[in-house]
């Protein structure tokens, strides 16, 4: 007769569940609870112990997840920021390409986003900008992603921005900075105002930006068709034709 296959603890049953099983619950749990603390707190007033009684675990559980509330706020910036940029690339790939269109769906995508649950502002907009340095560096390395998107949107409908010593990076870093102090506004005033007049604030500033863009072109093909005309022609003031300018 076999002696029975040695079980894992890993892979032992309790209820329906593995200890693996198990463990991502825990983790899931504690996840969620650092996200309510966080949001209740805010990042430097939240404990440990405020985490495990949200999430009714011990905090032997707490060190099985995380080394320390720092690294449960780390946890939770990154799952709520991968939401997001999942919901602005969608928002912003779906536009119209047009300037003025896409950024109506960024920022519509960003600021229902905001909304839909008033945790994500404490930790997204407040508390990632007001913890330690190494928090705010990654915090602005993921604001970053979204320049990114930004700035090849702008090169793809502007391909000659570039070559008017339009700096791209400028522009999109001051887009930003106003989006979010906006959010962080209107979230901190109870999102009492409807979100079509929270994306006017914001779409002024983008109408500004198309109309400098169309006059930078025009200015550049006004310049472009005199010295065209001014171009001495094949044959004109004995220049061979060989040589004259295109």
């Amino acid at each position: 007769m076999k002696s029975p296959t040695p079980t894992s603890s890993s892979s032992r049953v309790y209820r329906g569940a593995t200890a693996e099983d198990r463990r991502q619950q825990r983790h899931e749990r504690l996840l969620e609870a650092a996200f309510e603390s966080f949001a209740r707190h805010g990042i430097t007033r939240t404990t440990m112990r405020d985490i495990c009684a949200v999430a009714r675990l011990t905090d032997r559980y707490f060190y099985e997840s995380f080394r320390n509330t720092e690294d449960a706020f780390e946890a939770v910036y990154q799952w709520q920021k991968g939401q997001l940029m999942t919901r602005l690339t969608g928002a912003m790939q779906d536009a119209p390409r047009s300037l003025m269109e896409l950024a109506r769906a960024g920022l519509r995508a960003f600021y229902e986003f905001m909304k839909e649950d008033p945790r994500r502002a404490q930790v997204l907009l407040i508390d990632a900008f007001s913890a330690n340095q190494q928090t705010l560096a990654k915090s602005q390395a993921a604001m970053g992603q979204y320049a990114t998107l930004v700035n090849q949107l702008a090169q793809e409908l502007y391909p000659n921005m570039r070559q008017q010593d339009f700096n791209i990076e400028m522009m999109t870093g001051g887009l930003l900075g106003m989006t979010l102090q906006v959010g962080i506004n209107w979230a901190q005033g109870g999102y009492k105002q409807p979100i079509e007049e929270v994306l006017a604030y914001n779409l002024y500033a983008w109408q500004g930006l198309e109309a400098w863009i169309g006059r930078m072109i025009s200015d550049a093909k006004e310049k472009n068709m005199r010295r065209r005309a001014t171009d001495p022609k094949p044959g004109e003031f004995g220049v061979p034709p060989g040589l004259a300018k295109d």
